[in-house]
């Protein structure tokens, strides 16, 4: 079943995925490219608070400029 993005529960607001939608939120909100976004998901897991660390993590040692 497709994901409803008018019907937000926690587990959605605490999760990230790697819908189009939810990528390119990241990406914006980080100022970083949809793949590194989507490569972040993917190396942090589904968890959105482990994958804004480990941006803000790159972020700082340079990796994403």
């Amino acid at each position: 079943m497709a994901d409803d993005t008018k019907n937000i529960g926690k587990g959605d607001r605490i999760r990230a995925s790697q819908q189009p939608h939810e990528v390119k939120y990241i990406a914006n909100k980080f100022n970083i490219s949809g793949q590194a976004a989507s490569g972040a998901i993917r190396a942090a897991g589904p968890m959105r608070d482990k994958v804004y660390d480990y941006i803000k993590q790159k972020k700082k040692d340079g990796s994403y400029s």
